[in-house]
């Protein structure tokens, strides 16, 4: 394990303004506050993406992060929110583990417009999954419409926050948060860097693919897996 990371970011943590915890830097990170605890500890090595998150959050190179001592190293201040800065809200237990938050239909209305509101987030159902990967995001939505068969309507989507659309592949399935749609499960085609659009596209012919611009577009959330009472026809 990488001992220098984990001495680097409690260093780094201490000396950033307003002396953060770990679960506030975990949040801001859209980390579990676990995940970030291993990081510090050096129990656990970062995956690259989040090798990448932690040296700009902290204002450093990834080699810098990595390799130097930055024991009196001074963080600069934090920036400014812009529009264009994503905030999850979420929830967590008792333990301070991330909730599983399920949207059920009476809230799919609402969702579209408080997704990114406290309060909103903490009045929906919650529960725990053990099995899924504790340093990742997860919600559950449900499906109306038959326009991704054979996933049937009534079904629930477990689904996977993205903070970074550009990479998302072609063809990645993926609950899109819009302002104009809401809620919609569909294949991503992603041509952000080119033309500032996904272009959504249900597995049922008869629906015809549509473009969404980037600015139309709240949240995405990739497909895990989904439950539903009757078996597959």
């Amino acid at each position: 394990m990488n001992t220098k990371l984990g001495l680097n970011l409690q260093n780094l943590r201490k000396r950033y303004p307003g002396n953060p915890s770990q679960g506030e830097i975990a949040e801001k990170l859209g980390l579990a506050k676990s995940t970030y605890g291993s990081y510090e500890q050096g129990r656990t090595e970062p995956k690259v993406e989040d090798i990448v998150k932690l040296a700009d959050f902290f204002g450093v190179s990834t080699d810098d992060l990595l390799t130097k001592d930055l024991a009196t190293y001074i963080a600069p201040p934090p920036a400014k929110k812009t529009d264009n800065l994503r905030i999850l809200a979420t929830t967590v237990d008792s333990d301070d583990n991330e909730n599983i938050e399920f949207v059920p239909i009476k809230a799919v209305a609402g969702y579209t417009d408080s997704y990114h509101d406290s309060e909103f987030i903490s009045k929906l159902p919650v529960f725990q999954v053990p099995f899924l990967p504790q340093d990742k995001k997860y919600r559950v939505f449900p499906i109306q419409g038959d326009s991704m068969l054979p996933l049937q309507e009534g079904s629930l989507v477990f689904a996977e926050y993205v903070d970074d659309w550009y990479h998302i592949r072609n063809g990645t399935i993926c609950i899109v948060v819009t302002k104009d749609e809401g809620i919609v499960l569909k294949k991503v085609f992603n041509y952000l860097n080119e033309k500032n659009v996904f272009v959504l596209k249900s597995t049922n012919e008869r629906y015809a693919p549509y473009p969404v611009l980037g600015e139309d577009i709240a949240e995405v959330w990739k497909f895990v897996g989904y439950f539903h009472k009757d078996f597959p026809q």
